[in-house]
């Protein structure tokens, strides 16, 4: 279930000044290509972006530490580098992450004076980022023939989600909505081992991601209209405790991943504009002439099967038929049973 799509499917494209837009349609991937804007890399413009910027990895002691991939293989946050253009590099991405890096140092209260846009482009960059960089590792190390975790067309498939990167370096206007939800939140900071301060997880089948830094916790979907934002969110957060420990956050971070996939309606934009002033986009009305609702049912025992998967503890230990599961939250959910097994951690980030 992949959310993004193709920009052809979804997108009514001006007649003027398409060049923008066939650039991201018929773009090249590869080592020698900028992984935003696509153009030609050389000796003279090309730099490495780190798709975990430098200063979290100081922060937080991860340039040793190891992420696990999608092919559950793992490698080190320093070599999570993707191929990038000196004006992308510099003059588009360095001011999130000078925004983002002064924000998480001052706590959960200034990260939620940026703009969501500026968190959606930071979250959005590490999410694409990585896709791009697993275009060139192998899936088997052993038998490179079986090619690599992310394979071109896999990258082809976000390519809505890649359009909307470009506006850091082209205007566009979101027109009266947002494209993701974004959930911040004031985590804990685990006494005793700084190193369990931060802890990441992202899905590209969801668009979800989230990461917890000291104590600032963000959790977003991606790609879903703003629609959680709306309508999941506000009674999330009224069973939230004021601050939110390691497992905690985890389980919140599998309720909006859970939720993510159940949404059942793909985005479709209208894109104007663009000739002089900034494009603009439009999103139609996600409820449409659809009365279904936005949203599957919500099935326990399937939660169960993301909650186990975000936690590491065995599904039969969280789940009671016919529709009791464990939680770590304080709050006023019915059919819940609170418990606290300890919460073991092999790796400081992974992609499921």
């Amino acid at each position: 279930m992949l959310r993004a799509g193709l920009i052809s499917k979804r997108v009514a494209m001006p007649k003027r000044n398409t060049h923008f837009f066939e650039a991201v349609l018929e773009r090249r991937f590869g080592q020698s290509t900028c992984f935003l804007c696509g153009c030609r890399l050389t000796t003279h413009n090309r730099r490495d972006e780190h798709v975990f910027p430098k200063w979290l990895q100081k922060q937080y002691g991860l340039w040793d530490e190891t992420l696990v991939l999608l092919n559950r293989t793992t490698i080190p946050y320093r070599k999570l580098t993707v191929p990038c253009c000196k004006d992308c590099n510099s003059k588009h991405l360095e001011p999130f992450e000078k925004l983002m890096a002064r924000a998480v140092r001052e706590g959960p209260r200034a990260v939620r004076t940026l703009k969501p846009y500026d968190v959606f482009i930071w979250l959005g960059k590490i999410f694409y980022g990585l896709l791009y960089r697993e275009l060139f590792l192998p899936w088997d190390r052993t038998r490179k023939i079986k090619g690599n975790i992310a394979p071109k067309r896999l990258l082809k498939e976000y390519s809505m989600h890649h359009l909307f990167l470009q506006s850091v370096r082209v205007p566009m206007r979101f027109e009266n909505f947002f494209p993701a939800s974004i959930l911040i939140l004031e985590t804990e900071v685990p006494k005793g081992d700084p190193t369990t301060a931060w802890d990441f997880s992202d899905n590209p089948p969801t668009m979800s991601i989230g990461c917890r830094m000291g104590k600032v916790g963000i959790i977003c979907a991606l790609q879903d209209g703003g629609v959680q934002q709306q309508l999941h969110f506000p009674q999330l957060q009224k069973t939230l405790p004021p601050k939110l420990d390691a497992m905690q956050f985890r389980e919140v971070m599998a309720k909006v991943r859970y939720m993510a996939g159940l949404f059942n309606r793909i985005p479709k934009y209208i894109i104007m504009g663009g000739s002089e002033g900034p494009y603009m986009v439009v999103q139609n009305p996600l409820q449409g002439f659809n009365s279904k609702p936005l949203f599957d049912p919500w099935e326990q025992a399937e939660y169960a099967k993301v909650l186990s998967a975000m936690t590491r503890i065995p599904v039969e230990h969280l789940f009671s038929p016919p529709d009791l599961v464990w939680t770590w939250l304080v709050g006023n959910q019915r059919r819940v049973v609170p418990i606290s097994p300890s919460f073991a951690r092999p790796h400081r980030g992974e992609r499921r």
